[in-house]
């Protein structure tokens, strides 16, 4: 019987060369089945690739050495680059939307592909997963913590048409496509067609686009396999022991372990114990500790917060005082 084998694919610049190690190390550690990594990109430089194709000889995976390993760099072409308009319609780089190309980058002998986004962390197998059945649907993905409307922002006027008709918003960091159903019809091309008839009103470019074009071909997934790190942490009460016990792959979406410009929460260890697993540990503590001391943010915040407790104790007692008096002993 021939061994089965996943295809992962990625889309990074240079400065996220050293993430995407933490998350593929965290990936190869769940597994040993042979995998295809396919990294879409602009920029990379040989020296980029060695690093990365380094990965295929580390001693941190799950048996040893990922001799199983094949990576395959995919730079983007111009033609595949979206328009102005497109760029312009939100914050996110071009990377953003690279994994609308994956119909035309990715080999026509591929029949599914599983995107992940790399501020992530692979914390099981996701074997069970990438070979399930998703019947007729095209894509697999997980629901967005905010997936029902109404959303009271821009998407309540951008997807009104579909939202009669079932429409749930789902979030693109975890994205399993069967490229078989969808080389048709869903190249980049139609894609940025779609942009172009939505006025380019969309603001989580690629996440908007994949939401409008395929909300009723999307096989909803489970949802320990895009856990947003500090929703689960902040309305769910998932700790560290709990999120790792719990949680397939850890999205760290918005916070990132990495920057030292916020307040920080336990779950994030979970990346830095993968971190640890890398040549880069030393870097990123550095950097942290760096960004930590420059940054003015937090101490701001903390004493902001500490200005206002001030004032409501002050508060409090004046109207402890005034019961007080009209409630002698």
């Amino acid at each position: 019987m021939e061994q089965q084998t996943m295809n992962l694919a990625i889309a990074i610049n240079r400065r996220y060369v050293r993430y995407a190690y933490v998350m593929l190390s965290s990936f190869f550690a769940h597994h040993t089945l042979p995998v295809n990594v396919f990294v879409m990109h602009r920029d990379l430089q040989p020296s980029d690739m060695e690093q990365l194709g380094a990965l295929a000889d580390s001693d941190t995976h799950a048996q040893g050495p990922a001799a199983h390993a094949a990576f395959h760099f995919l730079r983007v072409p111009d033609s595949l680059m979206p328009p102005d308009e497109v760029l312009t319609s939100s914050a996110w780089g071009p990377e953003a939307y690279f994994r609308l190309a994956v119909v035309d980058l990715l080999p026509a002998d591929i029949d599914r592909v599983l995107y992940l986004d790399t501020d992530m962390i692979v914390n099981k197998p996701l074997t069970d997963m990438y070979f399930c059945d998703i019947g007729d649907c095209r894509i697999a993905a997980c629901r967005e913590h905010f997936c029902d409307p109404p959303y009271h922002n821009y998407c309540d006027e951008l997807f009104a048409e579909l939202i009669p008709k079932g429409f749930c918003y789902f979030n693109s960091g975890t994205i399993l496509y069967r490229l078989d159903a969808m080389r048709a019809d869903c190249g980049f091309a139609s894609y940025m067609e779609l942009a172009r008839r939505l006025e380019y009103r969309i603001e989580f470019p690629d996440q908007d686009l994949l939401n409008y074009r395929h909300y009723n071909e999307v096989y909803y997934l489970d949802a320990s396999y895009n856990q947003n790190a500090r929703y689960g942490y902040n309305y769910k009460e998932m700790h560290y022991e709990r999120m790792k016990a719990e949680t397939a792959i850890i999205h760290y979406a918005s916070s990132k372990p990495w920057r030292g410009n916020f307040i920080h929460c336990d779950v994030e260890q979970i990346w830095w114990d993968y971190a640890a697993r890398t040549p880069f540990y030393d870097e990123f503590l550095e950097e942290i500790v760096r960004e930590t001391m420059a940054d003015t943010q937090i101490n701001s915040y903390i004493t902001d917060v500490l200005s206002k407790n001030e004032r409501m104790y002050r508060l409090i007692e004046q109207y402890d005082q005034l019961l007080n008096r009209g409630n002698p002993v």
